[in-house]
């Protein structure tokens, strides 16, 4: 299924020192995500699935306990830039191990089991419509298992993570 446009999630790998950069520099933001050489960059785009992953993972519409809730609560504000929808956020290497080993002990199978789309249309979680739309179980699960991954290697490798909603 493909969807229209709107909120969409993304991930991008950043060194440390990408992200100190940054945050000195905040207009440097969007060469960083939008620039010439930024199709050419990995990337994992979760889609309108961010806040159902948010939300399962936490049990909150839009807090929760750190560090499960850095799709929505996490991370520096990259300034006042506007990337979309609001400014991209970093989180440092050290923040996406602990991230990575929180991810590590919740499958994709345990994710599915913890997906309810009445609950997700009853707590009015992104995109809404879960059901009337035919959003899947398996739409939620595969943007996390590709998430889980990304960060998985970006904590072997001590990359942290750049967030946005464009």
């Amino acid at each position: 299924m493909v969807l229209a446009t709107g909120m969409i999630g993304n991930l991008r790998p950043a060194t440390d020192t990408d992200i100190d950069q940054l945050l000195a520099n905040p207009s440097d933001i969007t060469r960083f995500l939008y620039g010439a050489d930024a199709a050419s960059r990995e990337q994992v785009v979760l889609n309108k699935a961010w806040h159902a992953i948010h939300f399962v993972l936490t049990g909150s519409r839009l807090g929760g306990e750190e560090p499960l809730n850095f799709l929505v609560a996490e991370g520096t504000p990259v300034g006042e830039v506007d990337v979309g929808f609001g400014p991209a956020r970093v989180l440092t290497s050290r923040e996406v191990k602990a991230i990575a080993g929180q991810l590590a002990a919740i499958s994709p199978d345990d994710m599915a089991t913890r997906v309810d789309l009445r609950e997700l249309d009853e707590h009015r979680i992104y995109p809404g419509n879960w059901q009337r739309d035919g959003l899947s179980v398996e739409y939620v699960v595969a943007n996390y298992r590709a998430m889980r991954n990304f960060i998985a290697r970006l904590a072997d490798r001590g990359d942290g993570l750049v967030l946005y909603v464009n």
